[in-house]
């Protein structure tokens, strides 16, 4: 049965056809995006208490406005929306809590449509539709009612979810199996799971579209893909592989089909601002900052997203042209020095080139170590750690205190979100 994801939105009360009418889908005038930008902030002051006494007397220059972080935003968000505002006419969400810490918050209907309106619009970029059949490689609740929900989401989208949880060679032929008796348009998924599933075709000398033909493309979510994964999963899968760039407050905020993200102009404003709140110059990494042009619930007004991040402004078009992850995937060297976790996927690379069986790795960083944890079917040799330890020093810095740890499963959060690294300190 073919579902219209737009009629389903109109059946939920949605304003899809308004928001049609509101949408611009290729604005590249900058005059008209910081007049939205005011637009939202006025109308937060005079009808959001919260947001009128965090902002105090309103300033003349944009950049003087506060930079609002999720602190500001915790608790209880009925409390941070607009007077009247009731909470059942909003689209009410949080972000994943992988960390155990989710941010509750709310869009109403109107931003909401147009936010799935730009997924539409950037999907169809790269000839696919939110309405076509996809295979949903995403965590899900284990939560009763959480879970039902989520099903019911999948089954209204059209779309399949597998289990990211079990990558064994034994769940994965459950994927393989899949593939093969389900008529698949794109998939949509975490980049690891779908690395690990990449190198089980590739070790089975299987090419994904030919056991799939219906396959169009493949995009990538949720966690850093660099180049190399790109080119891994789409020689495995056979078909041309995306890199979407969003968050559960902001929607797609970046949609990457070559060399950069594409920025969501039409809905968002961005910024890149250092430790200050001062921008930094066009190209220079900082403090990923956006503003939420339509939403009139929660006050995403200068809102630092939580990642490092570069862009450039060309021909009036937004280009995110580096995203480093997140400020809570910091590492903190012997010497004080601080890198992003990212940095370890470029470290371990050699290694990676060498020892194709490893499957997948992580560094942990405790008290006392850089711990390499890693699965596959044996353990390193000596030069295998040998090669890393010379990574560590050429690429960090020397005398890292480091330890290999080969394992059966890796971490992964509740949402089975993954990450190269994880700091304990």
């Amino acid at each position: 049965m073919r579902i219209d994801f737009f009629r389903v939105l109109k059946m939920l009360k949605f304003p899809v056809e308004e928001a049609r009418k509101e949408f611009e889908p290729a604005t590249t005038d900058p005059s008209w995006q910081i007049n939205k930008a005011w637009e939202i902030f006025n109308f937060h002051y005079q009808h959001n208490p919260f947001y009128r006494e965090l902002v105090g007397k309103p300033p003349l220059r944009w950049e003087d406005l506060p930079v609002i972080t999720r602190n500001h935003l915790k608790g209880d968000f009925t409390t941070k929306l607009p007077s009247g505002l009731n909470p059942k006419n909003l689209y009410c969400s949080s972000t994943s809590g992988s960390s155990g810490d989710p941010l509750y918050f709310a869009r109403d209907r109107m931003s909401h449509a147009l936010v799935w309106l730009n997924v539409e619009h950037l999907y169809n970029s790269a000839g696919i539709s939110v309405n076509n059949r996809q295979a949903r490689m995403f965590g899900i609740s284990q939560k009763p009612v959480a879970k039902l929900k989520a099903r019911l989401k999948d089954f209204l989208s059209n779309r399949y979810r597998f289990n990211v949880f079990d990558l064994s060679d034994e769940g994965l032929l459950k994927w393989e199996t899949r593939f093969r008796r389900d008529k698949f348009s794109y998939i949509y998924g975490y980049t690891n799971s779908l690395v690990a599933f990449a190198k089980y075709l590739k070790n089975k000398e299987l090419t994904l579209k030919y056991i799939s033909p219906s396959l169009k493309g493949c995009i990538v979510t949720s966690e850093v893909c660099t180049d190399k994964d790109a080119a891994t999963i789409s020689e495995a899968f056979g078909i041309p592989v995306y890199n979407e760039y969003g968050s559960s407050e902001l929607g797609v905020m970046g949609f990457k089909t070559d060399g950069y993200w594409i920025g969501s102009d039409s809905l968002i404003k961005y910024e890149v601002l250092d430790e200050n709140n001062n921008p930094v110059p066009e190209g220079q990494a900082g403090y990923l900052t956006c503003t939420a042009l339509f939403n009139k619930a929660t006050p995403f007004i200068r809102y630092r997203i939580g990642d490092l991040a570069s862009i450039r402004h060309v021909n009036g078009q937004t280009h995110i042209e580096t995203i480093m992850g997140s400020l809570n995937d910091m590492a903190i060297l012997p010497s004080g020095k601080k890198v992003p976790g990212i940095s370890f996927y470029f470290v371990a690379e050699p290694l990676l080139s060498k020892a194709p069986f490893i499957k997948e790795f992580l560094v942990r960083q405790t008290k006392e170590w850089f711990e390499f944890e890693y699965v596959a079917e044996k353990d390193l040799s000596a030069s295998d750690i040998a090669l890393l330890t010379k990574s560590f020093d050429s690429m960090l810095e020397k005398d890292i205190p480091l330890k290999t740890l080969r394992v059966e499963k890796l971490q992964r959060g509740r949402n089975g979100k993954f990450k190269h690294f994880i700091s304990e300190i």
